[in-house]
């Protein structure tokens, strides 16, 4: 028999059209070859959640961005892996990211879901033990699963990582737009003193990943330190004009021990507020401008009068990123009614025809809050 005429391969088949149905698009092959391949797919760092529990919402929380599609959790630290659904990508190209749910923020981790594989296989084999026999039976069975799925390995796979270093230059070779691992490499190079080649890596991962606010701000603390204030203001204001969700901390990074530990977006917003004498005219007089300067950028109300205008304005994006920012900030506060901030945020994808975002937008705030 088959495995095509499998009672098991039926039913996954079954779960992974169902997941097609509540994801609203087709599923990456490969995604579909590994829950195929492997009854119970474990990737270090991820352990793939089963299909009926993700058709079900596992992962899926109150307030979180809607264009995360979850799909695994971390081994060691309990994070969660998505597809991150951006409505200029099929499925072929969704970035993946990972949700950290303690310190709450977002961050890319892979440029698509083929990219991810790999990327799991290489950070699991630099976390295995590091005895010869073990790193070869490793490699085989990389190979065997990689084979299984239609995928080639990458010269990069050949030869285990043997510090950080190596290992993110790994990473980089075979996914060029691994945003995390240019960002650390950019670090490394600033703390030898190679500046240029620093920002050379945050250009790229910003290039990579403009939805990602951490490139923009270690490049404008590199020109911060170099006293190019001009330069550090308009890294700062493309910080802000990123989701809260999509910024991180800055202790994620190597920035010497004199370097504040904060939001980055907080640390972004306040160099526009010190530095406000340098602001363009057209930064001036965007709203946003108020908002994160002159305001409390993490007021909730704040973000939403902000998204009101800019639906005013017809700027549906900036409207969006608003709410979006606003739910974020409330969904967890005892008191607050982000119940209203989901119903515009579905209103706005209705009338954007983004039918995804509005379904599962729907189903999030059907879901419990942490707080009531």
């Amino acid at each position: 028999m088959s495995q095509s005429n499998t009672p098991r391969f039926e039913t996954v088949e079954a779960e992974l059209r169902t997941l097609e149905v509540f994801w609203q698009a087709k599923l990456p092959q490969t995604f579909r070859r590994l829950y195929q391949h492997l009854s119970q797919p474990l990737l270090a760092p991820c352990e793939f959640l089963p299909l009926n529990d993700i058709i079900c919402g596992a992962g899926r929380s109150y307030g979180m961005l809607p264009q995360l599609l979850p799909f695994g959790r971390g081994i060691d630290d309990g994070s969660l892996y998505a597809f991150y659904a951006l409505p200029d990508h099929d499925a072929m190209h969704w970035p993946v990211l990972r949700w950290d749910e303690d310190e709450m923020y977002v961050q890319p981790v892979s440029s698509s879901f083929d990219a991810f594989v790999r990327h799991c296989f290489a950070v699991g084999r630099y976390a295995a033990d590091d005895m010869g026999e073990v790193q070869e039976q490793y490699r085989d069975e990389c190979t065997r699963t990689l084979s299984a799925l239609g995928l080639s390995s990458h010269p990069a796979m050949e030869r285990a990582a043997r510090n950080d270093t190596e290992l993110r230059n790994a990473l980089v070779q075979m996914d060029p737009s691994d945003a995390v691992s240019l960002c650390h490499l950019g670090c490394s190079s600033r703390a030898r003193g190679d500046i240029e080649r620093a920002l050379d890596y945050y250009f790229k991962a910003s290039e990579a990943t403009p939805y990602f606010g951490d490139p923009c701000y270690l490049a404008a603390d590199v020109y911060r330190e170099r006293g190019e204030m001009e330069k550090a203001v308009q890294s700062w204001w493309a910080v802000v004009h990123r989701f809260l969700l999509l910024c991180t901390r800055t202790y994620e990074w190597d920035l010497g021990e004199e370097h504040p530990e904060a939001d980055i977006y907080e640390v972004a917003s306040d160099g526009l507020a010190q530095h406000a004498t340098l602001i363009s005219p057209d930064m001036a007089d965007d709203p946003l401008w108020q908002a994160v300067a002159k305001d409390d950028p993490y007021d909730p109300e704040v973000r939403e009068s902000l998204a009101h205008l800019m639906l005013i304005r017809g700027k549906f994006e900036n409207a969006e990123r608003e709410l979006l920012n606003a739910l974020s900030l409330c969904c967890d506060q005892a008191g607050s009614r982000p119940e209203r901030l989901y119903d515009s945020l579905i209103s706005l994808y209705d009338k954007q025809n983004q039918s995804r975002d509005a379904s599962l937008a729907r189903f999030d705030r059907q879901l419990p809050r942490d707080s009531q």
